[in-house]
C-alpha cells in the first residue's frame, strides 16, 4: 500500500509553479451564483442520478425502476435528455448501465456491471457498449469523461484494492495512470479539451478524500475550506471546477471554484446535493436527496 511522503523543496516550487499556471489560466469572471435548478426524474423511474452535460445542454446519467427492468432485466440504466426527450440504454448481456460524461460530440462514456465485475466502456448507438479496462487486467474499471477529441478519464482498482486513475488516449491507443504523488488511491474524473484532469485522491489509508486538478503532471488539491470530505467532478474551458464537498455533519453540498473562490450550490430544500460535471456555460448536472427520493438536476447559472 503506498504511504504519504512529505514533498521535496523542489516539489513544492514546482507545485507552486503549477498552481500560479491554473490561476493565470482562470478568466477573470466573478463568481457564478445559482439560482435556478432543473429537475431532471425520467418517467417512472425511482431513482434519477445526473452526472454529464455537454455545451448543448445534452443530460446523461443513470436510473433505476421505471421501464429499466422491462427493457433489460438490469437494476440500472443509463439514459440521455435532450429538449424533453429521454432515450433509455441499456448494454446488452450486462446488470447495470450507467452512463457518466458526455462530450461536445455526443459521445458518452460509463460503466457496466457484471458476474465477476465491473468495466468502463464508451457508448456507440443503440445497445453497443464497447469496453474500456485498463490493460493490468483489473476487475473493476469505470470511465467517467471524455473531451472532444475522444480522451477518456476513469479509474480502476489495482490489486492493493486500491484506485489509480488513467488516462485512455484515443491517438494512440496507450493508457497513462494518474496517481497523485505519494498518494493511497487516486481517482480521475474529468478532462478539458487540454487535458487538465480533475479527480480526487486519498492521501492516507482510511483518510478523507481531497479534490485535485492534475496539471502538466503535478496534483493540486482543491478542496472545499472546512470540508470533511471534498472531490472534484469536471474543468471547463473557463477554469471553473464542479464538484461535492461534506460538511462535520456528514451532509453531501454541491460547489463551484474558480481562482480559488468557492461557491457552494445546494438545492432548495434538499437533504443532500452532489453536484458532477459542468459544461462551458457553467450548467452543472447533478442530483439531490428530499424526503421523496433521489432526483437528477441541472443547476443553472
Amino acid at each position: 500500500m503506498k504511504s504519504f511522503s512529505h514533498l521535496t523543496f523542489a516539489v513544492l516550487v514546482l507545485l507552486t509553479c503549477a498552481q500560479f499556471t491554473l490561476a493565470k489560466n482562470a478568466q477573470t469572471k466573478p463568481p457564478l451564483t445559482y439560482s435556478t435548478f432543473k429537475t431532471v426524474d425520467v418517467p417512472n423511474a425511482t431513482a434519477t442520478y445526473v452526472y454529464g452535460i455537454n455545451n448543448k445542454n445534452e443530460v446523461v446519467g443513470t436510473y433505476s425502476g421505471g421501464d429499466c427492468s422491462q427493457i433489460s432485466n438490469q437494476a440500472a440504466c443509463g439514459f440521455t435528455y435532450k429538449n424533453g426527450v429521454y432515450t433509455t440504454v441499456a448494454c446488452e448481456l450486462e446488470n447495470e448501465t450507467e452512463f457518466f460524461g458526455i462530450n461536445n460530440k455526443g459521445e458518452v462514456v460509463g460503466t457496466y456491471s457484471f458476474f465477476g465485475g465491473v468495466s468502463g466502456f464508451i457508448w456507440e448507438g443503440n445497445e453497443s457498449c464497447s469496453p474500456i479496462a485498463d490493460p493490468s487486467g483489473a476487475a473493476t474499471s469505470e470511465a467517467w469523461d471524455v473531451n472532444d477529441s475522444g480522451n477518456i478519464v476513469g479509474f480502476y482498482t489495482d490489486t492493493a484494492q486500491n484506485f489509480d486513475g488513467f488516462l485512455y488516449n484515443n491517438a494512440n491507443g496507450a493508457y497513462t495512470t494518474i496517481d497523485c504523488p505519494g498518494a493511497v488511491s487516486t481517482r480521475a474524473y474529468g478532462i478539458r479539451n487540454d487535458g487538465i484532469i480533475v479527480g480526487d485522491y486519498i492521501a492516507t489509508a482510511g483518510g478523507p478524500f481531497n479534490g485535485f486538478a492534475y496539471v502538466s503532471g503535478k496534483c493540486i488539491t482543491v478542496d472545499y475550506p472546512g470540508s470533511v470530505w471534498s472531490s472534484a467532478k469536471a474543468i471547463n474551458k473557463n477554469t471553473r471546477i464542479s464538484g461535492w464537498y461534506t460538511d462535520s455533519a456528514n451532509a453531501f453540498h454541491g460547489f463551484v471554484e474558480q481562482g480559488g473562490v468557492f461557491t457552494t450550490v445546494d438545492v432548495p430544500g434538499a437533504s443532500n446535493t452532489l453536484l458532477f460535471h459542468l459544461n462551458d456555460q457553467g450548467y452543472i448536472g447533478g442530483y439531490f436527496t428530499d424526503t421523496l427520493g433521489v432526483h437528477g438536476v441541472v443547476a443553472i447559472p
